[in-house]
């Protein structure tokens, strides 16, 4: 399945719709800024649904949107996506998306020191969320990174799953559990199939 038809597929998706109602009218009535995507493991979809996200509210909300791909190498399907774009200080220039997108793979840090650094990671979110309207963050995977991405320094925090993962005892009590320890910040667990 290539890149448009995968997206298509996820787009017209009844979880998504939902989400994005959710998100914009956490947006409109709570000021929300910022949104965390997360999942257990790789393949989970959590690229495809911030891509979704991002899209659907600044194509149909007209928000200001800004995708940050917190992955060191950045993600793949982003990086072959984007693979003709040039980037300037971690923004990618001229992609055809209407929003913008954020990569930490172009800055020019040590990700050595950096990369469990919370404290670094929540400034630049923090500097970059006062420049739009809500700030979408895709980030590493739970399982290969530290738990301390389930704490970013966002407003709300929405889990990716599938069902087969869920379906898994000891997956299924780690998302249970950071569901519970993050109830507050929780806006909701999209499901995909």
């Amino acid at each position: 399945m290539n890149f448009n038809n995968q997206l298509k597929q996820v787009w017209e998706s009844e979880s998504v719709a939902n989400m994005l109602q959710r998100i914009h009218f956490q947006y409109a009535t709570k000021k929300l800024k910022s949104l965390s995507v997360l999942s257990e493991e790789r393949l989970e979809g959590k690229t495809t649904v911030s891509i979704l996200l991002a899209r659907g509210l600044s194509e149909v909300y007209k928000l200001k949107i800004l995708l940050v791909d917190l992955n060191p190498e950045g993600d793949s399907l982003l990086n072959l996506y984007l693979k003709d774009y040039t980037t300037k200080d971690g923004l990618v220039i001229g992609h055809p998306f209407s929003f913008s997108i954020f990569r930490l793979k172009d800055l020019d840090v040590n990700w050595s020191k950096s990369m469990h650094d919370s404290l670094y990671i929540n400034r630049i979110i923090s500097n970059l969320s006062e420049q739009v309207d809500i700030l979408i963050v895709d980030t590493p995977n739970l399982v290969t990174q530290s738990d301390s991405f389930i704490k970013l320094n966002t407003d709300s925090n929405l889990i990716v799953s599938s069902e087969k993962i869920l379906s898994r005892s000891e997956h299924s009590n780690k998302v249970k559990n950071d569901i519970e320890i993050n109830r507050k910040k929780l806006l909701g667990i999209i499901y995909n199939k």
